[in-house]
C-alpha cells in the first residue's frame, strides 16, 4: 500500500512540475521556476515530511526569527516552524524579486542556522542530526531553509523544481 501511495504522490509531483513548472514568468526572467508558487512547493515537501506541531508564519513574522532579513525584496513565502520549539524543524521558502536579493538574504538565514545548532547541542542532542544536514539553498531569486527529519528528501523535492 505505501509503495502504492509513493507512486502515486510521484505521479501527482510529476503531474505539478510539468502544470506549473511550464509557465514562464512576465518579471525579469531571473526567475527559473516560472509559476511555480512557494505553497506548491512546501505542499510537496510536507506531504511527505512532517514539521512536529507545524505552524504557518507569515512575512510579519520574519523579523522575530531572521532579524537581518530585508523583507522588502520578497515577493511570496512559505514558512513553517516546530510550534512547540521542542524540536528545530523549519521550512523556509522564499521567492525574491531578484537573485541578489536572494543572496543577500542567504548569510541571515546561514546565521540562523548556526544559532539553532547551538540553542540545540545542549537542548536536544538527539536532534542535531537535523540541523548538520540542514540546508540553505538559493537558485535564481529564490531561497530554500530546510531542518527536516529527511533533508536529503526535501533537496530532492526541491531539486524537481529547479
Amino acid at each position: 500500500m505505501e509503495i502504492v501511495m509513493k507512486k502515486i504522490f510521484t505521479i501527482f509531483l510529476i503531474f505539478a512540475v510539468v502544470l506549473f513548472g511550464g509557465c514562464g514568468s512576465a518579471g525579469n526572467g531571473d526567475n527559473a521556476l516560472g509559476g511555480v508558487r512557494t505553497q506548491t512547493i512546501a505542499d510537496a515537501i510536507l506531504a511527505e515530511i512532517e514539521i512536529p506541531s507545524s505552524v504557518k508564519k507569515e512575512i510579519e513574522d520574519i523579523p522575530s526569527f531572521f532579524a537581518d532579513l530585508d523583507t522588502a525584496g520578497i515577493e511570496e513565502l512559505s514558512f513553517y516552524i516546530c510550534g512547540s520549539g521542542a524540536f528545530p524543524d523549519e521550512l523556509l521558502i522564499i521567492r525574491f524579486g531578484t537573485s541578489e536579493a536572494a543572496a543577500a538574504a542567504k548569510t541571515t538565514v546561514e546565521n540562523r542556522l548556526e544559532s539553532r545548532r547551538a540553542d540545540f547541542r545542549d537542548y536536544a542532542p538527539a536532534e542535531m542530526y537535523k540541523l548538520d544536514s540542514a540546508g540553505v539553498l538559493t537558485s535564481s531569486g529564490w531561497l530554500f531553509f530546510y531542518v527536516t527529519e529527511d533533508n536529503a528528501r526535501v533537496r530532492e523535492i526541491i531539486n524537481s523544481y529547479l
